[in-house]
């Protein structure tokens, strides 16, 4: 494997990666070296980072002590900024600092009170959600391994709570519900010693209250404080066909593009049931959030007039993943061809974005029970180049219920960033 392929195969988090390294870690040390500095996911916050996946690949490398301080060095030098990076440094950290590495406890412990004592320097609170805020989070995260740890982190959120008047209720709330989960039983026992503790768990359970309370006045409003996107999801999941005939007639009778745009809306998700032609014609306006509404709205619907539109801009020189998502959702069994074509052109463009969202599509449109014949010759592309390991994931489950999965790919899964698809992988490989 070439260095130019192999980083390509590192950014999407194949396993074949890890297996190149351990043959011949010199050829790549500096790649690898690359990825110990910076969060590369393409979608942390559904697939996680690739901090086991980096790890395993430094862990290979007899001096990897260089790793671990290039790692630390990066954690020292970060700065607030909103992004995965900390939690993607923190955690190659931790999984070194697990195997007894002392160094890399230290950088973690040191990051972690120095984004702690800035919290308490702080005299208010400049937005909603503020950066160090979420920072100390996820190193409390990275920390409470036991606990002990998890009782120490949260004694010092709870100090925060009791002497900050900037502090709002469940501002831990992804730290409460993960660990707090864990160590249930641990934090209520010492719910009666701390008073910090105490207040940590207080401050959460407001939070939860208070949004369950929130929920529960929503239900009985619905549909009428739905709008959008969750009016769609409500419509396609719950409603009765006079119900989505409502909203039907509310588009039609809508002139003004503005008012149409936001009533389309309502066929975001839930399938327009009468026939497409007038939102075929709204893809023509001017304005283009009904343009886009109107591409929203084809994607869901399978319809003979839907399919000829899409073939129609194909020829004509539109070949947008937009397009490609009106191909999926009316597939025929002679469209496989154009679809790898689009597909593969995509690839060569390196619109990532696009093999993305043309992922989703196929996912979408082929689930089971659809009625669709399946072109599951797409799947191997989107095993090899889908960027997102989550989406990896949809097309190795695909591929397994079509008997494709070779030894040769479930040997390099063992070893893919993403944690479910080494599970499924040893399963298999048993």
């Amino acid at each position: 494997m070439t260095k130019k392929d192999f980083k390509e195969a590192m950014l999407r988090g194949l396993g074949r990666c890890v297996i190149a390294v351990r043959k011949e870690p010199e050829k790549y040390r500096d790649l690898v070296m690359w990825a110990c500095k910076r969060n590369f996911a393409y979608d942390a916050q559904s697939e996680g980072t690739r901090s086991w996946y980096t790890y395993t690949m430094a862990n290979a490398y007899p001096d990897k002590e260089t790793f671990i301080n290039t790692a630390a060095e990066a954690l020292k030098k970060y700065r607030p900024n909103g992004s995965w990076d900390l939690l993607h440094l923190s955690e190659i950290l931790m999984f070194f600092a697990m195997d007894g590495d002392e160094s890399a406890r230290k950088a973690l412990e040191e990051k972690y009170q120095e984004v702690l004592m800035g919290m308490f320097a702080r005299k208010r609170r400049p937005n909603r959600v503020f950066h160090e805020l979420s920072d100390l989070e996820q190193l409390g995260l990275v920390l409470a391994v036991d606990s002990k740890s998890f009782l120490r982190i949260a004694g010092d959120l709870g100090r925060l709570y009791r002497e900050k008047n900037y502090m709002r209720d469940g501002d831990f709330a992804w730290f409460f519900s993960s660990k707090g989960g864990q160590f249930r039983k641990t934090m209520e026992a010492a719910v009666q010693k701390d008073e910090n503790i105490a207040c940590f768990f207080q401050r959460e359970s407001a939070d939860i209250a208070a949004r369950e309370e929130l929920w529960e006045q929503r239900k009985k409003n619905f549909p009428d404080d739905l709008k959008g996107v969750r009016l769609s999801r409500w419509l396609a999941n719950k409603a009765d066909q006079e119900t989505v005939e409502q909203y039907v007639l509310a588009y039609r009778k809508q002139v003004q593009p503005v008012m149409r745009a936001e009533a389309l809306m309502a066929f975001s998700c839930c399938p327009y049931p009468d026939d497409p032609y007038s939102i075929i014609e709204d893809i023509q306006s001017n304005y283009e959030e009904l343009q886009n509404a109107a591409w929203r709205a084809l994607e869901n619907i399978r319809h003979p007039a839907v399919r000829e539109f899409a073939l129609n801009n194909v020829d004509n020189g539109i070949r947008t993943p937009e397009n490609f998502a009106l191909l999926a959702t009316n597939y025929m069994p002679e469209d496989g061809k154009l679809m790898e074509e689009l597909l593969r052109e995509m690839i060569s463009q390196k619109d990532w974005d696009g093999v993305h969202a043309a992922g989703m599509d196929i996912y979408r449109a082929f689930h089971d029970g659809s009625g669709i014949p399946h072109p599951k010759h797409l799947l191997p592309l989107l095993y090899e180049y889908n960027p997102c390991s989550f989406c990896r994931e949809s097309a190795l489950v695909y591929m397994s219920k079509h008997r494709m999965l070779t030894k040769e790919m479930l040997e390099e899964c063992q070893f893919d960033s993403n944690n479910d698809i080494r599970k499924m992988a040893a399963r298999r490989l048993k």
